[in-house]
């Protein structure tokens, strides 16, 4: 297992240096083109294939086999995906919403891809006899496992977001009952303050009006 996971790890370094190489190709080889090609350059299988003419020191088998899985997996995602565009783009073109310019570049896309998965199954087969007959099943398998992979990933993620977000939410709800809390006390404070000046101004007064008291009594006398 280890093994596999080093093989998908060189392979997925590889990935990043045919992507930039493939980048630039693929812009000047459409420069003078009005659509692009329905897939990007497959980067997986021109990764087998410089995998398989490496000779000195040749690749090691199970590198090319996991680089060949790889290339299966890509196939397998864009037939998926040719399906489903080969039936949305039918009912825009029996529309008139788009040209067979548009079209003809999905059947060419068809066609070297048919022509893709018989080189997979050939190759497939040099490694272990019949291995071609299944290679695509495996392929099949192994990304649904990507995809429940990448789901799990994305609850976790989306889970640690709201997790997150609550905290943040639960922080600014303290330090608003905090806030709130000390207005009421200084509110309250200020009443009490207030109050006190009443009465004291209160007592004041009922003593200013006994003092005028006596000193009416006093004068009578």
């Amino acid at each position: 297992m280890s093994s596999l996971i080093l093989a998908f790890g060189y392979i997925g370094g590889m990935l990043l240096v045919m992507s930039t190489f493939s980048y630039f190709w693929r812009r000047r080889k459409n420069a003078d083109s009005s659509y692009e090609p329905w897939f990007a350059e497959n980067r997986d299988r021109d990764i087998y294939i410089s995998l398989i003419q490496k000779t000195d020191p040749p690749a090691d088998e199970l590198l090319l086999r996991s680089a060949l899985l790889r290339r299966a997996m890509t196939d397998y995602q864009r037939l998926s995906k040719l399906r489903e565009d080969k039936q949305a783009l039918l009912n825009l073109v029996q529309r008139g919403a788009v040209g067979d310019d548009l079209w003809t570049i999905l059947m060419d896309a068809e066609k070297e891809l048919e022509q893709e998965l018989m080189d997979v199954v050939s190759e497939a087969n040099t490694f272990t006899e019949n291995w071609g007959q299944f290679i695509f099943q495996n392929a099949s398998e192994m990304v649904k496992h990507q995809r429940i992979k990448d789901l799990k990933r994305e609850m976790k993620e989306l889970k640690e977001k709201e997790e997150k977000a609550a905290k943040r939410r639960e922080e600014r709800e303290r330090i608003g009952a905090e806030e709130n809390e000390r207005k009421e006390r200084a509110r309250s404070e200020k009443e009490r303050k207030k109050a006190q000046e009443e009465l004291l101004k209160d007592e004041a007064q009922k003593k200013k009006k006994i003092s005028e008291k006596d000193k009416g009594k006093g004068k009578k006398k």
